[in-house]
């Protein structure tokens, strides 16, 4: 076989006695040929007639990729309609998107300081020392244990101009989380551009003096009027120490919503102070600049700004901590309705010449090498800008990023196909301006360094989207668009298709989470009950991995009996319930009594309901029973019985005793070892196939029970949930038809985060709160409201009833004036959900106007709503809170319609003929066995 011509040259070359690397071995090629001119396409012609004039023995050029890098795309879109190459996405490594993190996480160990007096007790044993030689008796003496300082509150500012900075946040989160400076973490999101202040939650579990909120925000999206952002923030600057982190570098500051007076801070010596203590100086032309009196400056409350550098953030955590005298930069907020925060008029927007003039000579060195650097892709993801930072410009920091990114350059649009964060599209006219400073080696030596991370990283954690041509994709690659790398065949493979936003492909994801009801101790003495649970854990794992190529030391399933001596049992669930392949219930008469099981069901489920709307893929189930105890069907709760439970293949004797009766007896043994393998099988078999994509942790202390009946049994009890909005047909002038259809069940405000109408989220979301759900209509709904008004006023409700409102459906004259009869009617049992999303920018422009249109039009049922959820009158703006929204409004919707609900006395006699139940007087309960929990007692205890 002859030698290839290519390795040919590569081993002349080097036979040289040069030390030539790979780069130089690619310019002499080049030279090469350069330097012959047209002699290549001689050589070509000569070829082709020497295979043969007719093609026989030509190959195809297709059957070299196999041996040749494949390119990877940065941008695309979804669908295989229009001009383009077809794709499949994959999922690529992407940078580091916080710099220096491991210096951030020490500029906040003044944070660190204990607390002295904590609320937990450890052993004195000085003083029990000393008790025992004054008594002679030995008595343990306790003495309050310290802890860390601050329960810390971190407040995302969910603005559109803040996606871009999606991943650094994130990764801020991981540095405060595991930097062991706070006693709690808590995450809350907000929206800048909102008006209204969010309701304070009553009786907070932080002591005062021990919170600290750490707001996140660009104030690029305004001050969200005179009681929107800052009121908020001044709100709790009063009450705790605040601090704003903004990615942005501080010479553009003033051109955003944080045009405030500057000053300089310092403490009054005492640690952890709010920020109405901290003393500053007033610049002196402060009421000139502002237009106000003197005495108007007791109104302005100091807040700390500070950058994601290391040195900013020292600097504050020394002055708040250890009162340092240098002090730490800060703004003067102040009161609501003092300044009126004028919004910027647009700016139209410049040439592409003077575009670039100006960012060259005003962005640092850092922030113009990576401009340059990143112009060789017209268009990339947020990600891919993070991976140039860091592995071509690593002197830059997050402010020179930003400078890119705010500096006039690009264009900031909407998310790529799969997510990935906002695509960044250089300005027409801009990457020709920075050509001359981008040489053909800064062009290559960019796609070199980019297709080497993505091979050395393959495997990496944090990744992004990405496309490569494949005849059989779902997307399209623009047609002359430029690769952002080459990578090999066995690259490829191992980048596997996109993951959803919010995976970790590196966290542990167990096959199945076995969730039970512990059984207690008839007698204390007893052995525990529970073992013969942890003997089926263990029988099943050991199927799994015989079933899988997991590696050792992998978890291939969960139990609560893992969790570890001081780990938080509420939020290690939580975890896991997030990235659990399967959920595995074993049904007993106890399981189904547990409020604990029921909301681990109702988290798991939760998941699974968001993971369809993403995907758009038909409703596998993830949820596997397996029979520890037989029940009888009439006995399950609905979630329960609607599930399919067929188990024919694990033999008779496990329809008729279940897990636990072959379990307990030897003469079970064969039975027992086929029906575990058989639920094994069925485990790895739905979690392949079923495929539920990792979620959030949820708060499984907040949620909901799967088993809890809110409503009440007959048919006329049903849950209803009608949707109010437009179709595509009757659409208000100007209105962005992507979020509608055809017909009102089709809007879907969540578009592109959720492929599937609300309507369907919402039933799939009330089914797992064990309710009935039937999807009613607008129309529906209104004449049976016109009917019980023309027949008898004050008739109880047919049965409780949730709107989902699209506030744009007023400005339709037909659905405004149904929405004002209704109004007119006040059902009970009614209730709204007001869902749009954070990203709908028409919205967000038109927020003040809709919602005072709600208000004149429909006053009482926004009362009502605001009382049963102020979450759901306020405006559901993402899918997560949504879902978490749902179980609230279900469940006040559904107490209020049982207030108003009709009574059914027993039948065969008449109301008077009736016996009434009378209470006899007080009756003594049976004590326990010995051993027994109390029926208060959590199932699930902490170790």
């Amino acid at each position: 076989m002859p030698e290839d011509p290519l390795t040919t040259v590569v081993s002349a070359l080097h036979g040289l006695g040069h030390d030539l690397d790979g780069l130089c071995v690619a310019e002499l090629l080049w030279l090469a040929a350069r330097a012959r001119g047209g002699s290549a396409e001689a050589a070509r012609e000569e070829g082709a007639e020497a295979a043969g004039g007719d093609g026989a023995g030509t190959v195809d050029p297709r059957e070299l990729l196999s041996t040749w890098g494949r390119s990877v795309y940065g941008y695309g879109s979804t669908g295989t309609g229009g001009d383009g190459v077809p794709a499949r996405q994959v999922s690529v490594p992407r940078g580091t998107a916080l710099p220096r993190a491991r210096e951030i996480a020490r500029a906040l160990r003044p944070l660190r300081r204990p607390w002295a007096a904590g609320r937990r007790h450890q052993l004195d044993v000085a003083e029990t020392v000393s008790g025992y030689a004054r008594s002679g008796e030995l008595l343990p003496a306790f003495r309050p244990a310290p802890e860390r300082w601050f329960d810390l509150t971190v407040v995302l500012d969910r603005s559109p101009t803040m996606a871009v900075w999606d991943d650094t946040v994130d990764e801020l989160l991981k540095v405060l989380a595991t930097t062991g400076a706070f006693r709690t973490l808590r995450v809350r999101e907000v929206d800048s551009w909102e008006a209204r202040p969010r309701r304070r939650r009553a009786g907070s579990r932080t002591a005062p003096g021990r919170r600290l909120v750490l707001v996140v925000s660009d104030c690029a999206a305004g001050a969200g009027g005179e009681d929107g952002f800052w009121g908020r923030i001044q709100a709790w600057a009063g009450a705790a120490p605040t601090v704003l982190v903004n990615p942005l570098p501080p010479k553009i500051w003033r051109h955003t919503g944080l045009d405030l007076p500057a000053v300089k801070v310092t403490t009054p010596g005492a640690p952890g102070v709010a920020n109405a203590r901290l003393h500053f100086l007033a610049p002196p032309l402060m009421e000139d600049l502002f237009g106000l009196p003197g005495e108007r400056r007791t109104g302005w409350t100091p807040l700390p700004v500070v950058g994601l550098t290391p040195r900013s953030l020292a600097r504050w955590a020394r002055t708040l901590m250890r009162g340092d005298p240098e002090g730490c930069e800060a703004v003067l907020v102040p009161e609501p309705g003092t300044v009126l925060h004028r919004p910027a008029s647009p700016q139209p927007v410049a040439e592409a010449a003077q575009l670039v003039e100006a960012f060259l000579h005003r962005a640092s060195a850092p922030a113009v090498r990576l401009a340059v650097l990143c112009s060789t892709y017209p268009r990339m993801h947020a990600g891919m800008l993070h991976l140039v930072r860091q592995e071509l410009v690593p002197e830059a920091s997050t402010a020179d990023l930003a400078e890119v990114v705010v500096g006039g350059l690009v264009a900031v649009g909407e998310e790529g196909p799969a997510g990935g964060g906002p695509v960044l599209t250089f300005r027409d006219g801009v990457r020709e301006r920075l050509a001359p400073r981008l040489g053909a080696r800064d062009a290559v030596r960019t796609r070199d360094t980019v297709s080497r991370f993505i091979t050395e990283h393959a495997d990496a954690a944090s990744r992004f989207p990405a496309l490569v041509p494949d005849t059989d994709g779902d997307a399209l690659i623009p047609a002359g668009d430029t690769p952002l790398a080459e990578v090999s065949p066995a690259t490829l493979r191992t980048l596997g298709p996109v993951a959803e936003r919010g995976a970790d492909p590196g966290v542990e994801r167990p096959y199945f989470f076995l969730s039970y009801a512990h059984t207690p101790r008839y007698i204390e003495t007893d052995p525990d009950p529970d073992m013969w649970v942890q003997r089926l854990f263990r029988d099943l794992s050991s199927h799994v991995m015989a079933l899988t190529d997991m590696p050792a030391g992998y978890p291939a399933g969960f139990m609560d009996r893992q969790l570890r001596v001081g780990e938080g049992w509420a939020q290690r669930l939580g975890e896991v319930l997030a990235t659990c392949r399967t959920f595995v219930p074993l049904y007993s008469p106890r399981y189904f009594a547990s409020t604990t099981c029921g909301k681990e069901w109702f988290a798991f489920a939760q998941r699974t309901a968001y993971h369809h709307a993403r995907s758009a893929s038909s409703a596998k189930e993830a949820i596997i029973p397996a029979s520890w105890v037989p029940v009888p069907p009439h006995q399950m709760p609905r979630v329960a019985r609607r599930l399919a439970f067929d188990h024919s293949d694990f033999g008779e004797r496990y329809a008729t005793d279940g897990l636990y009766g072959m379990i307990k007896l030897r003469a079970y043994a064969e039975e027992y070892e086929r029906a575990v393998y058989q639920l094994a099988r069925r485990i790895v078999h739905v979690a392949d196939t079923a495929n539920i994509a990792v979620g959030r942790p949820v708060d499984y202390q907040t949620a909901p029970s799967a088993f809890e009946t809110l409503t009440a049994s007959r048919a006329q009890s049903d849950l209803r949930i009608a949707v109010v909005a437009p179709t595509v047909h009757d659409l208000p002038q100007g209105r962005d038809a992507v979020y509608y259809g055809d017909s009102p069940d089709d809007w879907n405000p969540y578009y592109a985060d959720s492929r599937r109408p609300l309507a369907h989220v919402a039933t799939e979301l009330a089914f797992h709160l064990n309710s009935q759900v039937n999807v009613s209509s607008f129309d529906e709904e209104l004449s049976r409201v016109s009917g019980a008004a023309g027949t008898a006023r004050n008739q109880p409700p047919l049965g409780p009833l949730i709107l989902l409102v699209d506030r744009w459906a007023l400005e339709v004259p037909a659905l405004r004036e149904g929405m004002a009869a209704l109004d007119a009617a006040n059902p009970a049992g009614t209730s709204l959900i007001l869902a749009w999303n954070r990203h709908d920018r028409q919205s967000h422009a038109s927020d003040a106007e809709l919602a005072a249109g709600l208000q004149r039009t429909i006053p009482r049922l926004m009362s009502r709503t605001t009382e049963n959820s102020a979450a759901a009158a306020r405006g559901v703006l993402t899918l997560e809170d949504f879902g978490a929204v749902m179980p609230q409004v279900v469940a006040a919707t559904s107490q209020d319609y049982l207030r108003h609900a009709e009574a059914y006395p027993p039948t065969g006699a008449s109301s008077s003929q009736a016996p009434r139940p009378r209470l006899l007087g007080p009756m003594r309960a049976l004590p326990p066995p010995p051993g027994a929990s109390s029926p208060g007692e959590e199932e699930h205890e902490e170790p």
